[in-house]
């Protein structure tokens, strides 16, 4: 990796957030540019100090992770965050994904396994366990039983082609590629998805690719070197 993740983290629990501090240090892809106690002082931070990747607490005094979540959808798009919770409920974790969350783990998770949630989301935009599938998916099949089929009818055979890619991680020029298009056709096509599919980032594409039966996540992704 030539470049650094540059990563910040919000948790109240100074113990929790100092240990994530020593032990991300010690990755040499990865740069800890600021640790905060609060939603508040996230948001005060990232406007001083962008990062790649927050890794963000739930329950915290001041401004909680999920209203910090929300405004940074709308203030810091190209953020993204990776909920740490001891709340690994289906409910807390359909929430999060569903308000930009770009992945979800526990707070006993072991280090290896956050590292590669960090990778993941930086590369490729999203990160979801075998845990966190199953939610998705389980999510998903109990919304089809009561939602037409739309928006499938309207997707051209190229363009599923294309939303099992983009659910694979690949980038528009691996699709390109792979496909023997040119990189702004592929951003064409993408372009032309979201609008029949009515999503905004790739958590909902995947989401709906799960849900009409276009894509099943296979947990076997690995992080780069």
């Amino acid at each position: 990796m030539s470049k650094k993740i540059n990563i910040a983290i919000a948790d109240d629990h100074e113990l929790v957030r100092k240990g994530l501090v020593s032990l991300l240090r010690e990755d040499p892809n990865i740069n800890v540019v600021f640790d905060v106690s609060n939603g508040q002082g996230l948001l005060d931070e990232l406007r001083k100090h962008p990062v790649d990747v927050v890794l963000l607490d739930l329950e915290m005094p001041v401004l909680n992770g999920r209203e910090a979540l929300k405004i940074m959808g709308i203030d810091y798009p190209d953020t993204n965050a990776i909920i740490l919770s001891m709340h690994y409920s289906n409910e807390y974790i359909m929430d999060c994904m569903t308000h930009g969350a770009k992945g979800f783990l526990p707070k006993n998770s072991d280090i290896e396994k956050l590292v590669e949630a960090i990778y993941q989301v930086h590369q490729n935009g999203f990160f979801m366990d075998s845990d966190v599938s199953k939610v998705l998916l389980d999510h998903a099949v109990q919304g089809r039983k009561n939602q037409e089929r739309e928006s499938e009818e309207k997707l051209t055979t190229r363009e599923i082609e294309i939303i099992k890619l983009v659910c694979d991680g690949l980038l528009n020029k691996e699709i390109a590629d792979r496909l023997f298009l040119s990189v702004r056709t592929v951003e064409a096509h993408r372009k032309n998805i979201v609008k029949k599919i009515h999503v905004t980032n790739v958590a909902g594409l995947i989401k709906f690719a799960i849900q009409n039966g276009l894509y099943e996540y296979s947990n076997d992704s690995k992080s780069p070197s």
